[in-house]
Order: C-alpha cells, then sequence, then structure tokens
C-alpha cells in the first residue's frame, strides 16, 4: 500500500475560496430524484397531505379497541411515510446552501405543516392511555396488534407522562416555536458566519470555514494551527451572546418539557424512551475520570512527540508521526472502506459498493453547505449521506462512519417494517464507529510502512480522545447547564465559558496550557442541540470496539452483529445490544474498552521510540 498519497483534489475555487455548488461535479452530489424528480412534485406531494389526516381525524373518540388500534397504526404509518419524504426532500435541499432563501421556504413550509399535522392529532395518545392500564395490557397482547406489540409497550410506558388532550394540543402547535434556538444556531454558523483568510505552510491564503477547519488544526506548522484557533474563537467570539441565547433558551426549553411532562431531570426524560437507566450516564462519567490519567500520558507522549514546552488545545490534532503527510483522494478512501468492511459479509459489501454507484454520498464541501458530516434518509430513500471531504485521513474515518449509519438504515429498512425500521440514536453510533474500528484494524493490516502503522496508531488514539473522553466532557457539560438553568442559575456567555474551561482542565489536565479562547468551545457544538446526545457516542465506542475485535477474530460472529442492524428499534436498545454480546450496563464493558486505550497508546509510544 502506498500511503503517501499527495495527488488529492479538495474542491475549492482557484483563488482558494470555497466552491460554489455548481463548481461540483454531479457525481459527487447527492441523488435526490429517489425522493422527488424535482420540486413541482414535491409541491403536489404536499397537497396530500391534508387528504392522509382528514380520516385520522375521523377516528376520533373511536379508539377504543386492538382492531381501531390496528387501523389507526396503519393510517398513521401512510402519513407519516408522505411527510417524512417531504421533509428529507427539503432538509437535504436545504442544508446543500443553507443561504438559499428557496431552500429555507421550503423547509419552513414543511416543518409548519408537520407542527399542524401533530397538533391535529395531538389527541390521539391521550385518548388511547385514557383507558385503564389493564385494558391497554389486554389489547396488546391482543392477535390484532400482534405485529405492533412494542410499539404497545412503548405507548403504555408512556402512560404517566401524557397529558389531557388540550395540553398535548398545546405542546404539538408549539413545537415550531421550540425548534428556533436549533435553527437560529444553524443559520448563523453555516450561513451566515465568515471567517478570514488564514496563510498555511506554503504561504498561500485559504479561507478558513467550519469544513476546513481541522485541515488547518492537522498542518505541522504550529503558526498555521494557532491562526485558525484564533480566527475560529475570535469570530465565535463575536457572536457568543446571540450563541449563548440560543444555546440558554435550548436548555429552558428542555427542562421546561421534562418538568410539565412529570420526569424528575430533563436528563432523565431524555432517557425514558429508549428504556436507559439514569445510572449507566453517571457512570459513563466516573469511568472516565478514573481513567483521566492514562489519557494524561498520550498528552504527554503527543507533547514530547511534537517537541513543545506547552501543548495547547490547538495541538490536538495534528499527526504526532514525525515528517509524515498523508492526503487521500476520494476514490482511494472509497476502496479502503469497502475491502475493510469485507468481514461484514458478502452482501453487506455489494450494498456498501452501491452506495458510491447509485450517489448516496454529497461529498464536496461548497458555499452555504451545511458544516460536518451526518446519514439522513427515511424508509422511501436512499440512507443519504452529507460529508465535506477535504482529503485527511479523519475524512476517510469519517466517510466509513457514515457509511455504518447508512448500512444500519439499509438492513433495518429491508428486515422491518416501517414503525421498527427506524432506530434509537443509542444503537446508531455502533455500527458508525464498528466500521472505523474495521477500517483502521484493515489499514494495519496492509501496510508495512512503520510510520504509517505509527500515524494509524495515533489516529485511533485520537478517535478515542475524541469519542470517548471528548464527548464524555461534552455529556458533562450538558448535565452541568441543565443543572444550572434548572436551579434558577442564568447561563450567560462568562457562565458558559467558566464552566466549560473548567472541565477542559479537569478532562485534559496539568499538561495543557489551555488558550483562554477554548472556553467559546461549546458556542460550536451542535449536538448541545440535540438533547443529550453526546454520551451515546461513548457508550456506543467502548460497545464497538468489543463486537469489532470478535468479527476480526471471527466472521462467524457476522450475523449476531448484522441481527443487531437488522433489528432497527424493534426492541428495547440495552436489549438488543445484549443479544448481540455486549452488556453496556456492566461498568467492566467500559473499563476494558479503557484499558484497549491504554495499550493503544503503550503500544504507540514503543512504535514512535523504534522510528526515533
Amino acid at each position: 500500500m502506498d500511503a503517501n498519497l499527495q495527488n488529492t483534489k479538495v474542491m475549492e475555487s482557484s483563488s482558494g475560496s470555497v466552491p460554489v455548488r455548481e463548481e461540483i461535479d454531479r457525481k459527487h452530489q447527492w441523488d435526490l430524484a429517489v425522493l422527488f424528480e424535482s420540486d413541482k412534485p414535491w409541491e403536489e406531494g404536499f397537497e396530500q397531505i391534508d387528504q392522509l389526516v382528514r380520516p385520522l381525524e375521523a377516528m376520533r373518540g373511536q379508539l377504543d379497541s386492538a382492531d381501531a388500534i390496528a387501523r389507526l397504526f396503519a393510517a398513521e404509518t401512510e402519513l407519516e411515510r408522505l411527510i417524512e419524504r417531504l421533509y428529507i426532500y427539503a432538509h437535504l435541499r436545504e442544508d446543500e446552501d443553507t443561504a438559499n432563501t428557496e431552500n429555507q421556504g421550503r423547509m419552513g413550509r414543511i416543518r409548519a405543516k408537520a407542527t399542524e399535522v401533530s397538533g391535529r392529532l395531538a389527541w390521539i395518545k391521550p385518548e388511547i392511555l385514557s383507558h385503564s392500564e389493564g385494558e391497554l395490557r389486554a389489547w396488546t397482547d391482543a392477535p390484532a396488534l400482534k405485529k405492533d406489540r412494542f410499539a404497545m409497550v412503548k405507548l403504555l410506558r408512556q402512560k404517566p407522562h401524557i397529558l389531557s388532550d388540550k395540553e398535548e394540543t398545546l405542546l404539538s402547535r408549539a413545537a415550531e416555536v421550540f425548534s428556533a434556538p436549533q435553527q437560529t444556531f444553524g443559520f448563523l454558523t453555516d450561513a451566515d458566519m465568515r471567517f478570514p483568510e488564514i496563510k498555511d505552510s506554503e504561504g498561500r491564503s485559504r479561507e478558513l470555514s467550519q469544513g476546513r477547519y481541522i485541515t488547518f488544526l492537522i498542518d505541522t506548522a504550529r503558526h498555521v494551527r494557532r491562526d485558525a484557533f484564533n480566527g475560529m474563537w475570535e469570530t465565535f467570539g463575536t457572536f457568543k451572546n446571540t450563541l449563548a441565547c440560543t444555546l440558554s433558551s435550548n436548555i429552558k426549553l428542555q427542562n421546561y418539557k421534562a418538568q410539565v411532562r412529570n420526569f424528575p431531570s430533563a436528563l432523565e426524560a431524555s432517557m425514558h424512551d429508549d428504556h436507559i437507566p439514569l445510572r449507566l450516564y453517571e457512570t459513563l462519567i466516573a469511568a472516565t475520570h478514573e481513567a483521566l490519567p492514562t489519557f494524561y500520558q498520550y498528552l504527554e507522549l503527543r507533547k514530547h512527540q511534537l517537541g513543545l514546552d506547552d501543548l495547547d488545545m490547538y495541538d490536538m490534532y495534528v499527526p504526532i508521526v514525525p515528517e509524515y503527510q498523508i492526503k487521500i483522494p476520494f476514490e482511494q478512501a472509497r476502496e479502503w472502506v469497502i475491502e475493510a468492511c469485507r468481514p461484514l459479509g458478502q452482501e453487506y459489501v455489494k450494498v456498501l459498493e452501491s452506495a458510491f454507484k447509485n450517489r448516496w454520498i454529497d461529498v464536496y464541501e461548497n458555499r452555504g453547505k451545511r458544516s460536518g458530516a451526518y446519514s439522513s434518509g427515511c424508509y422511501d430513500s436512499l440512507p443519504y449521506i452529507l460529508l465535506n471531504y477535504q482529503g485527511t485521513l479523519d475524512d476517510v474515518f469519517t466517510l466509513a462512519h457514515e457509511l455504518g449509519h447508512s448500512m444500519h438504515t439499509w438492513l433495518a429498512q429491508h428486515a422491518q417494517p416501517h414503525r421498527f425500521a427506524r432506530y434509537p440514536i443509542f444503537t446508531a453510533e455502533i455500527p458508525s464507529t464498528l466500521n472505523e474500528a474495521l477500517l483502521l484494524k484493515h489499514l494495519l493490516q496492509t501496510s508495512d510502512d512503520p510510520k504509517f502503522r505509527a500515524y494509524l496508531l495515533n489516529h485511533l488514539c485520537d478517535s478515542f480522545k475524541g469519542t470517548v473522553y471528548r464527548q464524555t466532557m461534552f455529556a458533562e457539560f450538558e448535565k452541568r447547564i441543565h443543572e444550572m438553568d434548572a436551579g434558577g442559575k442564568p447561563l450567560t456567555p462568562d457562565a458558559l465559558a467558566e464552566t466549560y474551561y473548567e472541565l477542559n482542565g479537569e478532562y485534559y489536565g496539568p499538561g495543557i496550557d489551555a488558550d483562554k479562547k477554548i472556553a467559546l468551545e461549546w458556542a460550536r457544538i451542535p449536538h448541545f442541540y440535540y438533547n443529550f446526545y453526546v454520551y451515546k457516542y461513548a457508550t456506543s465506542f467502548c460497545a464497538s470496539q468489543i463486537l469489532a475485535g470478535r468479527l476480526v477474530e471471527s466472521e462467524s460472529k457476522c450475523d449476531q452483529y448484522l441481527d443487531l442492524l437488522r433489528a432497527g428499534g424493534s426492541d428495547d436498545p440495552l436489549e438488543l445490544i445484549r443479544q448481540a454480546g455486549v452488556d453496556l450496563t456492566d461498568r467492566r464493558t467500559l473499563e476494558s474498552a479503557f484499558e484497549g486505550f491504554s495499550d493503544t497508546v503503550a503500544e504507540l509510544g514503543k512504535v514512535l521510540k523504534e522510528l526515533s
């Protein structure tokens, strides 16, 4: 394998600025025609919504038997599939160019219509749950609801937290208002913010952007990393009051909804639907704190290898392998990921190949495009992927990660009915991080370049840092600021920055001389608007490392793992993961992951010593 792949074509205009979408080759854009051929049939589909809502409204007052609920579920499914198609098309078009007002308008319309429909049908859960627990349990076991039994189990769990018809309608109709903080954050950071130009290590001026930030942070020239760091946080600092307002509003919203639904906290409310015990969240934080000394050892190794007296936060991403650079063309990334996933079986690989042929993926950054990466779709679409590919090794692992999500979606959709195809986030991050683990193992096995091996071990350490330590730090920050708001403490920019900087110091330890600007990092994290999402990265990563090891040791474990993906949302996530062979309620699972990290740090240190 030739690891020194320096001829990557990263999309940018001749001036070094971010290209507009029309400059991106269509083969590198996702194919939305699977959803709608154009905007016109989308409009026609939009007009059909009311026709599907009216039969459901006619059922009001008649949900008094298992047969009636079965008819309701069938009608709900038809409506939901249409709205999902409309919504996915609109949100993907908007994310292509968040500054495009036509895209914004389409997304605003379907969001408003979905809110209206939700309000018109908000009576359904209260009417079903107004019946006695005995009746509901009898209906749950009735033949008419056999295929929907788990849906009834989950509905019954909500009985203590469902309000009256009127109250549920009021909450449903306010959904669009409730989404305002997240929308405002997205438009501000993706569409409206402009970042300065940065000179790279060759003296060439390039526009800084959210998508390009990491490419500057992995530059071996420290002044480039520092300039990008300063440019990013000085720009965010200009908007810190607005961003504190959006985040504070979102926190207040989650606390309010938890309170009105009779939950002790917003955290417990967020975990209720997945049937996750609060102790799992608390155990993750405690176990991570206990394992911080190993992280400090890695940071000391990083500081030593970079030859720095003081390690700063902009030194956290540059590879520590001496005199080694790597740029990966997208086609090479494709080959690596496909080969790495062969332990998952012929069917998996065949579908994976179709992701590239059938344009699931929107590859390159363009002006106004949403930053970051994600997998998104619905029951009647392709499992689309948004990337902002820059040719870094991190980008290759991001490709593997998002393909893990999309393959999960594809397998669940082809094994489950619509109601159970959608899987919870708690299981979603397992196939994504498992694909990353398989890619790493594949590259380690197929390269005889000791520098590349060290580079990959460095990447694994950084992945653990980013997915376990860092995401757990985010989770603790999220928990703290919800508690601060619930306790009546205003979430001002200074309060958020002080809390964040304190936690950053605890997690990165005494060996880091952190620039005060990192206190603003809370302002850039979109996941803080997703309602206790981030801890699931850490738990999933721990589970995926165990599962990936078993797959590499024995391909006979493949079906057991793929059954987890095919199951979608047909059972509680902890139970599905347990059936795949991992118990995430057992602290030992987390501890074994940290032991694996310790072994990797030791191996990296050994390889680097041999290289030097």
